[in-house]
């Protein structure tokens, strides 16, 4: 079944890339005639233009549809579920302590690049990440966030916000794929989400509700570029619905996966805006400016709807840090892994892996804050105790 599923992706992207190599060369046909034809040949050379100029826009209309319709999403309507086993639900550890302090947790997930390969000769040594380094640090941030509910005697937290928002793959771009875990993007999807749905599943054991909210990133795009219409057409929008399925026997689990590049969400009361980011254009390495622009407008336009949005949730910059506006801040999130062949020897660039969980109080907004430190070298040695996934033979 998988081996099918992967097939039939291969060729919609074989004929995706056709189609784009018509309109290119169609393209230059036109910008070649519209060059000052011989004298007295005008209206032939018109003629051609008009005529391939039709030809271009249905094309592109095709191109568009294929884009809109072959998404992965039709080729994986009838099968995931055949192929998804839920997970059995842990028993309840959940029970109020009868605390004055109530507030509701926020953990934020974005830009694991799981299924990246990092070997440490490419970065000089400095980091080592693979699937089964991405699923330490998965038992690692679960374990620290349950750790730290315990710790907090005197809260109380009856639900659980994941904001999930992108680029938990490294995708298809830049030629990933082939230094990717699996070399196949539905087998290292069905990974990352297996892995995600261990998450939750240890998780909810602890809090009356979860709330996992997921949006795509830039890196699990199909298309050559973003497709603001294809939100869904997207591997990230895969490894959602697959962590999705894996917990369908959890009743205190919801999933919310909107047909869009960004969600406004009530967490507690307050406003959160939620997007991976990527459509903001940084400068120096962090984007400040654009971010600052892009949340005054936003603020904004809520404002005008009676709807004002606190906080401003964002990823892909790998850089874990916040920023004071108006009457709310920017929340930029960490990523999974340090650093790679990319990023080290194009701008030197290593940040410690980091994800961030903090709390939202009715009155107060966000209180306390905790970015989870996920790196851990001596354990990442010895391989992960807790989790591991299971997928179908390829035949």
């Amino acid at each position: 079944m998988t081996k099918e599923l992967t097939k039939q992706l291969e060729q919609q992207t074989k004929d995706f890339k056709t189609q784009t190599k018509q309109v290119k060369g169609l393209e230059k046909q036109v910008k070649d005639l519209v060059k000052k034809p011989a004298a007295g040949s005008e209206l032939k050379y018109q003629a051609k233009i008009s005529s391939l100029g039709a030809e271009l826009k249905s094309v592109k209309t095709q191109l568009i549809a294929a884009v809109k319709e072959e998404g992965i999403y039709q080729a994986i309507a009838d099968d995931l579920d055949s192929i998804v086993v839920p997970l059995d639900p842990l028993p309840s550890i959940y029970s109020p302590n009868g605390s004055e302090i109530i507030e509701h947790l926020v953990m934020h997930l974005s830009d694991e690049h799981a299924d990246q390969i990092v070997n440490p000769e490419d970065c000089g040594h400095l980091e080592t990440y693979n699937f089964d380094v991405a699923l330490c640090r998965a038992e690692k941030y679960v374990k620290t966030i349950i750790d730290w509910v315990n710790h907090l005697s005197n809260h109380t937290f009856p639900v659980l916000h994941i904001l999930s928002y992108g680029d938990h793959t490294s995708g298809e771009i830049h030629g990933a794929v082939g230094h990717s875990q699996y070399k196949n993007m539905f087998r290292n999807s069905l990974a990352i989400g297996q892995m995600q749905a261990l998450m939750i599943r240890d998780l909810a054991s602890y809090f009356q509700e979860i709330k996992i909210y997921c949006v795509s990133g830039n890196h699990g795009r199909r298309s050559m570029k973003k497709d603001f219409h294809g939100p869904w057409d997207n591997w990230d929008y895969l490894i959602s619905e697959v962590a999705k399925l894996h917990c369908a026997a959890h009743p205190n689990v919801e999933f919310m996966i909107p047909k869009s590049f960004s969600m406004n969400i009530d967490i507690n009361g307050w406003g959160f805006g939620m997007e991976h980011g990527d459509g903001v254009k940084g400068w120096m390495g962090i984007p400040w400016y654009g971010l600052e622009r892009k949340t005054r407008r936003l603020v904004s336009l809520h404002n005008a709807v009676g709807k004002q949005i606190s906080y401003f949730v964002f990823g892909h910059f790998h850089a874990l840090s916040t920023n004071a506006d108006l009457k709310g801040e920017m929340i930029i999130n960490g990523a999974w892994l340090a650093t790679d062949a990319y990023s080290y020897n194009s701008f030197s660039g290593y940040r410690e892996p980091m994800q961030l969980i903090h709390g939202v109080h009715q009155k107060y907004g966000i209180t306390w804050r905790l970015p989870i430190k996920l790196k851990d070298p001596t354990q990442e040695l010895k391989g992960p105790e807790r989790y591991s996934v299971v997928l179908a033979d390829e035949d």
